[in-house]
């Protein structure tokens, strides 16, 4: 699946994608955007980089092996391999690496949903893009604690990652740690898209940006607050006195 440059910008993700797609979205699209869009080497950039709810929803019995797909391990190497693209080929960057949230949360959350049958009405809705969050009874009860238990072992993978880099102490490249205290849970419904439940709706990713942004030059306590549903979300203008702590 390709971009469409003039609507992605300097925005690689893509949808579906999996921890092991983020070098081809960086390699293929991100580094050869920031080129053409003239972009010097010693200009400082920003980066925000959030990966795994998909590795969740697909590989969630990954949680219990030691190696293959989506495994902790597998998910590390995905990252490093990424972010080491990014520090030599994109140089001067700051990259907020943003945790996995605790996507099981959207089973209970759009369970029984009208809102949810918009696209093919008086049809049960069922969240085929996540089907490790999908189920009911005792299936769904033991999926979806692996989906908790491989999240957590991958923020355990990212914060060691951030740890790394830290200690490094590159001039030009920097990794900060953005906990992911997003309770989707306390979110309305309206937080998905009607379309299919899952994805991010255009009122979340503008919380989600406002929240991030305003973190920013935030101690590690303050910026493990939770990203709270905002009625209406603000951004915080940046003073001259404000400094990011990596």
């Amino acid at each position: 699946v390709g971009w469409n440059r003039p609507v992605d910008q300097l925005n690689a993700a893509q949808s579906g994608a999996l921890a092991s797609n983020l070098l081809h979205e960086v390699r293929d699209y991100l580094v050869p955007q920031v080129k053409a869009a003239g972009i010097a080497t010693n200009r400082f950039k920003y980066l925000s980089f959030q990966i795994g709810s998909n590795d969740l929803c697909q590989l969630c019995l990954a949680a219990d092996a030691l190696l293959g797909p989506g495994t902790q391990s597998d998910f590390e190497a995905n990252i490093r391999e990424t972010l080491e693209y990014v520090r030599k080929n994109i140089p001067n960057t700051l990259v907020n690496l943003f945790g996995v949230f605790q996507v099981s949360e959207i089973y209970k959350l759009t369970l029984n949903q009208p809102y949810c049958q918009q696209l093919i009405p008086n049809v049960t809705h069922y969240n085929l893009e996540c089907t490790c969050a999908l189920f009911s009874g005792e299936a769904g009860e033991f999926t979806r604690s692996r989906m908790d238990k491989l999240q957590g072992q991958y923020n355990v993978a990212l914060q060691k990652i951030v740890a790394d880099y830290k200690a490094k102490n590159y001039k030009d490249f920097a990794v900060i740690w953005q906990p992911p205290s997003v309770p989707l849970g306390q979110y309305p419904i309206e937080s998905l898209s009607s379309l299919d439940c899952f994805h991010p709706s255009t009122a979340t990713h503008q919380r989600i940006a406002a929240g991030l942004w305003n973190r920013l030059t935030l101690n590690e306590t303050a910026r493990a607050a939770s990203f709270k549903w905002e009625t209406t979300p603000e951004f915080r203008c940046l003073q001259a006195d404000d400094r990011i702590k990596t």
